[in-house]
């Protein structure tokens, strides 16, 4: 494939990947028409959001695009005003006017990209917690201004005012973490932050009368008014007051609802809303009523026949594209808790997955009926949760015929892991910090071991200043038999295993692995760090920089540039038939513009 710098290498192929990620549902009185609505507040990565008004009555649905940013946990309902709160990029507040359907002014603290939830305080001000400054924002609705109350927490390195609470008279609590989980009660006259219970509480509910929170399995409650502790009668009292915010459908699976006018319960799951009427045994599940948006891919890979399985950046869905004829199918959520699949790999004609935030594994038979109610198709086995949660080095195939993921550790915690899948038997094995205190960014396998590259980051935490390490994991041992430290500042990622070496991107080089001699055997500059690699089979490894297509030859280390590229390539596949496609962490799917030689062409 001869292409000089500057053609254009690639087309456009397609949007496949189509799903609704419904991150906050809320329930109100429609002005515009006097009609009860399901309001359904929508994350379209890497698009805009947009919010989905349900009419609990007749199905009908209507599509209202956000103002900006890519989707919103935050709704609460304010009268004749709708508020949002969204992320991950902006942390918007936007106010919609239910009357006439058009958006106030957006406002933003401009050291803020998420605004979790929304609550209102006695003094009639809304208040919102965030990321990653940890602040406590406050809303004037009469006024329409946002300011920042300060930051809750004392811990600088406490990026989440994860959740907030009202309706406890003259304060708003807060609480969050993750270096240090945290509550804080915000004097609302005093505008001063108060102490309020212990480590390692979260609050449950809140009210005028009781604050309940829990620890460890246990429940504790405060009086509302002193934020003192409460044992005894009152205790439990309250407990039997405490409300319910998940149902039980379908015999097995526990959804969170929200209550309408007549007592219904309603809610999502997956691609789908329910209305559980009074006195039924079932809820009632029906499509969402509006079209999917397209919506970012995560991963992809190629099966056997040249047809692409891909998952969605958020909302634990995959997608199937038949280059062939162009068709495609979009899958409900494959597990229960949200997230996304980051590791996907073909065994036996069985689809297995990993996903982020459960420390989730899912199997899947595309051959068969899709029915995941009852845990039957896909199937979510054993998970590794929750000391390990985000798949971020993905999954491969390892050379005793077992599907190995790459993890990092949960929220607050530095660390790591490796998991291993019997596609045989579907028994999941795992191994909890093979490099102590670091997460895995990349993985690869050739025919006898796995290798892995670790970095300093960690869920809700900022990577730490100390050396990233590269691995050599013995399976049959369970052990790592080589560890390689890097340099000071340099953070490796993508590893792929091809043409007898490991190939690991590095800053903006890619340095070469030599497993029979142990060693790193040289390095190959870029000028541009690397998102991916991909075996191209002939001697080739195609590198996709920031900006550039790479064509790298294994058997000299030389790079040659073959083109500029859309954007900084976070996936690709090859078919069988040598086709390539990528992705540039947006809702496209690209295709190069000539198939790579399969092996042996040349």
């Amino acid at each position: 494939m001869e292409t000089r710098i500057g053609e254009t290498i690639y087309t456009e192929a397609a949007e496949p990947c189509r799903n609704f990620c419904i991150l906050g549902v809320t329930p109100l009185l429609d002005p515009k028409d006097g009609r009860e609505k399901l309001v359904l507040s929508n994350f379209a990565a890497g698009s805009v959001g947009n919010l989905v008004f349900v009419d609990t009555e007749s199905g009908e649905g209507e599509s209202i695009p956000l103002p900006g940013d890519s989707g919103a946990w935050a709704l609460l309902a304010l009268g004749d005003r709708l508020l949002v709160g969204t992320c991950p990029d902006y942390g918007y507040l936007h106010s919609l006017d239910l009357r006439t359907r058009e958006w106030a002014e957006p406002l933003r603290i401009d050291s803020e990209t998420y605004i979790w939830n929304f609550a209102l305080g006695s003094d009639g001000m809304v208040y919102g917690g965030t990321y990653p400054g940890c602040a406590l924002l406050r809303y004037d609705p009469g006024k329409h201004e946002l300011t920042s109350v300060g930051r809750v927490s004392d811990n600088a390195k406490n990026l989440y005012s994860r959740n907030v609470y009202g309706g406890v008279p003259g304060r708003i609590l807060v609480d969050g973490g993750f270096d240090e989980p945290f509550l804080r009660a915000w004097n609302i006259a005093a505008e001063t932050f108060e102490p309020f219970g212990s480590s390692g509480e979260t609050i449950r509910a809140a009210n005028e009368s009781f604050v309940c929170t829990e620890a460890d399995g246990s429940l504790r409650f405060y009086d509302a008014n002193t934020l003192q502790p409460v044992e005894g009668a009152a205790a439990d009292e309250w407990e039997l007051t405490l409300e319910e915010k998940e149902t039980v459908v379908r015999g097995r699976l526990r959804v969170r609802f929200v209550r309408l006018r007549d007592g219904s319960r309603a809610g999502v799951k997956g691609q789908d809303y329910f209305v559980l009427r009074p006195g039924a045994d079932e809820p009632v599940f029906r499509p969402i009523p509006v079209p999917a948006p397209a919506t970012r891919i995560h991963t992809v890979i190629a099966d056997g026949d040249g047809v692409l399985w891909g998952s969605s950046g958020f909302g634990q869905t995959i997608f199937r594209y038949d280059p062939r004829d162009g068709s495609s199918w979009n899958s409900g959520a494959v597990c229960d808790a949200g997230g996304e699949v980051y590791g996907m790999a073909f065994v036996g004609g069985e689809l297995f997955m990993a996903a982020y935030a459960g420390g989730d594994h899912i199997v899947y038979r595309p051959d068969e009926p899709w029915d995941p109610y009852g845990n039957v198709n896909p199937r979510t086995l054993r998970s590794v949760g929750p000391e390990l949660i985000r798949p971020r080095a993905k999954t491969v195939v390892g050379p005793d015929g077992g599907i190995w993921t790459g993890w990092a550790a949960k929220y607050g915690v530095y660390g790591g892991g490796l998991s291993r899948i019997d596609p045989a038997t579907k028994e999941v094995a795992s191994w909890y910090d093979p490099v102590p205190g670091q997460q895995l960014c990349g993985l690869a396998a050739d025919g006898e071991r796995l290798y892995f590259t670790t970095d300093t980051g960690g869920n809700g935490l900022a990577a730490r200043d100390e050396p990233c390490h590269f691995a050599v994991w013995e399976p049959s041992e369970g052990r790592v038999t080589y560890l390689h430290r890097f340099e000071p500042g340099e953070r490796p990622g993508f590893a792929l295993a091809a043409d007898s070496r490991v190939w690991v991107c590095v800053g903006t080089d890619i340095a070469a692995f030599d497993p029979a001699s142990t060693a790193f055997v040289g390095r190959i500059g870029l000028g541009e760090r690397c998102g991916c690699l991909l075996a191209a089979g002939s001697g080739r490894i195609a590198a996709f920089g920031e900006k550039t297509l790479y064509w790298i030859d294994t058997a000299t280390m030389t790079a040659e540039a073959a083109g500029p590229l859309p954007g900084h390539v976070s996936t690709a596949a090859r078919t069988p038939d040598g086709t390539v496609y990528f992705n540039c962490y947006g809702t496209k799917l690209y295709r190069l513009n000539a198939p790579v030689p399969v092996p042996g062409s040349r």
